[in-house]
């Protein structure tokens, strides 16, 4: 439904996606309220039953995962985009692929019991491509550890902590909250007493503001996928984490 293009927070609905909807046998989500904005909507339009939240064909691929940056209190005039449960960008965690694939194979095999033999294999076959993959990203991870980045919004954050990047500042000062001149003028002067070379960036918040604070600051824009689909050469889940990581190494470890 949302394209890896998108700010997935903020997804328009097309009368197809509730066609789609009321076709399916299965829904899948991330969760952590990361589709909030648009799933509760047309989930309760599409009358579907098999997937209502709570049934089989409902799968929350966040579902014990443990997140980061949960607040102590939840105060919706603190910023536009509330996520009570924590960070929901977990997918660009190297560990997600794995923890995704077990929820699937757990949601899969509950709708269709019949064919769970099918599923474990399938689920085998993605597990053992995701080793080699996962040996590839380690290698290139370790070359990030240290180095400092700013990112727009704060959809870093599981990615820098799995290879100890320091995110040193958002050009949003609150998620979905779009910066004031004095805002950006900070990051710019954290940029520069930092040497932060590096700004972050989705296709969707690749914007003026980011822009603004690169050239001031002397440093340059990367845009990077935050979902499938997000740049060419990432319409699998591995795909754009090969993309991610190969990305990075360019910008912040060309050399190491």
């Amino acid at each position: 439904m949302a394209r890896g293009t998108q700010n997935i927070h903020a997804v328009n609905l097309q009368p197809s996606h509730l066609v789609a909807m009321r076709r399916a046998d299965v829904f899948i989500e991330v969760g952590l309220s990361l589709e909030h904005a648009f799933v509760p909507g047309i989930l309760m339009s599409s009358r579907n039953r098999k997937i209502e939240p709570g049934l089989p064909g409902f799968i929350q691929c966040s579902t014990g995962w443990e997140a980061i940056n949960v607040p102590p209190q939840v105060d919706r005039g603190i910023a536009a985009d509330v996520h009570p449960m924590g960070n929901p960008h977990m997918n660009l965690d190297p560990r997600a692929g794995r923890f995704f694939a077990e929820r699937i194979l757990e949601g899969l095999s509950a709708v269709e019991p019949a064919s769970r033999e099918y599923f474990v294999q399938r689920h085998g076959d993605y597990v053992r491509r995701l080793a080699v993959a996962e040996e590839r990203w380690s290698k290139l991870g370790a070359r990030l550890k240290g180095k400092k980045v700013v990112t727009y919004h704060r959809d870093m954050v599981y990615f820098a902590r799995a290879y100890g990047i320091e995110v040193v500042d958002n050009v949003e000062p609150q998620p979905g909250v779009p910066p004031t001149a004095r805002d950006l003028a900070e990051t710019i002067k954290i940029m520069k007493q930092e040497g932060v070379g590096v700004v972050l960036s989705a296709k969707w918040s690749n914007n003026q503001n980011t822009r603004f604070v690169a050239e001031k600051a002397g440093a340059r824009v990367v845009e990077v996928p935050l979902m499938v689909g997000g740049v060419s050469r990432t319409e699998t889940w591995i795909g754009m984490m090969d993309f991610l990581h190969e990305e990075l190494v360019n910008a912040l470890a060309p050399e190491d």
